[in-house]
């Protein structure tokens, strides 16, 4: 099957990125909900948040969050290095939880399969309740959103996060740090993301446009962020190459420093993500050698952080405060925007799936990949 620009419309992508902002207003009651009403008993001693591509990269942004609520560790992995590489030595009294929004995902399948087989506690996070992640979860969170047509994800990405965010306040009620008041609090945190992330999309929408037009296929382009924003460092990178297949490369934030600093200088864009937090000095410093070695700084920082922008070339302003661990829910728009607007200028067919051979390989390597019917879990069968 050969897609075309009708079958695979930007403005779809236009209306998930607008809708992000009401889904944050609307989902978090609903999902705390079905949340309680599937999780109780004994509480974990560890917490997994296994997924690829994206629903790897909300695990990431959902640790610092989950950790400061559940006081538990959390590790968020991508699917094959936990199937078969961590779940070797996971304590027994761990929760998987696998996400994917298909459901259909052959490593996060099999990540709660041999999760299951060896006797720890599978839950899974799912915009497909009949789906083969379903089958082979304990608890199933269904999460739903506004569908708005083919594109890269965005909605499904704050659903996911919501839904990870949601899952370690319910850990925090039964390991009774938080009460029902102070759980009903921390709802209330996450739905005033929403206003933050629609004052800030319209903000963005005219700088990330004029940057964009100033991007070709060539130009190195580089997302930097720090604790829970390298994971929007990554989402910023997939986006890019999904939307207009362009070779964005993520870094950390501090090994920006001891990587892709050589190749800084003029031509280069780095997009440094800096919300107020643990790491915005060190943000603001990366920005300096930006400038210093002649490459082109991009600030992501909240609109009255003149000292950030003041280092910066073109500052994306995020309008509003959240917490830090939240801080992903928001600060995701200025990627998103401008892989969007760079798609629509040059022109870019989503995932280059105008090449239906494309599509097909890669729906084998992601979908029909084979899953092994057992696998050896820490010297054992499982």
């Amino acid at each position: 099957m050969r897609f075309t620009h009708d079958q695979l419309e930007w403005e779809s992508v236009r209306r998930g990125i607008e809708g992000q902002a009401e889904l944050l207003e609307t989902a978090p009651d609903n999902l705390y909900a079905s949340v309680s009403s599937l999780l109780d008993g004994r509480p974990p001693g560890r917490l997994y948040f296994v997924g690829c591509g994206d629903s790897y990269f909300c695990g990431l942004a959902a640790r610092l969050a989950a950790e400061l609520l559940t006081g538990i560790t959390c590790e968020p992995l991508e699917s094959l290095e936990f199937s078969r590489y961590a779940l070797r030595t996971a304590p027994a009294d761990s929760w998987v939880v696998g996400v994917s929004n298909s459901g259909d995902v052959a490593r996060t399948v099999e990540s709660l399969k041999y999760a299951r087989q060896a006797g720890l506690r599978t839950i899974g996070i799912t915009y497909n309740a009949d789906s083969r992640l379903a089958r082979n979860a304990d608890v199933v969170i269904n999460y739903d959103y506004r569908h708005v047509g083919f594109g890269p994800g965005t909605m499904s990405y704050v659903a996911s996060l919501l839904s990870l965010i949601t899952v370690a306040i319910k850990v925090a009620e039964i390991r009774g740090r938080l009460d029902a008041g102070a759980a009903a609090q921390k709802l209330a945190e996450l739905k005033a993301a929403g206003p933050v992330l629609r004052a800030t999309i319209k903000a963005m929408d005219v700088p990330a446009k004029a940057l964009a037009k100033t991007l070709a296929d060539a130009t190195p382009v580089f997302a930097l962020g720090a604790g829970p924003n390298y994971a929007t460092a990554l989402f910023t990178m997939a986006k890019m190459i999904e939307s207009a297949r362009h070779n964005t490369v993520a870094q950390q934030l501090e090994e920006w420093a001891h990587e892709q600093f050589f190749v800084c200088g003029p031509g280069t864009v780095t997009m440094v993500y800096a919300p107020p937090g643990s790491s915005l000095n060190r943000a603001r410093e990366q920005l300096e050698a930006i400038r210093d070695m002649g490459g082109t700084g991009v600030a992501v920082c909240e609109s009255g952080d003149l000292q950030t922008a003041s280092l910066a070339d073109v500052v994306l302003p995020v309008v509003g405060n959240v917490a830090e661990e939240l801080s992903p829910l928001v600060y995701l728009a200025a990627g998103e925007l401008i892989a969007y607007h760079f798609a629509v200028h040059s022109h870019k067919v989503m995932l280059g799936f105008d090449d239906s051979r494309r599509k097909e390989v890669n729906f084998r390597q992601i979908f029909g990949s084979d899953i092994p019917e057992t696998i050896e879990v820490a010297g054992r069968a499982s």
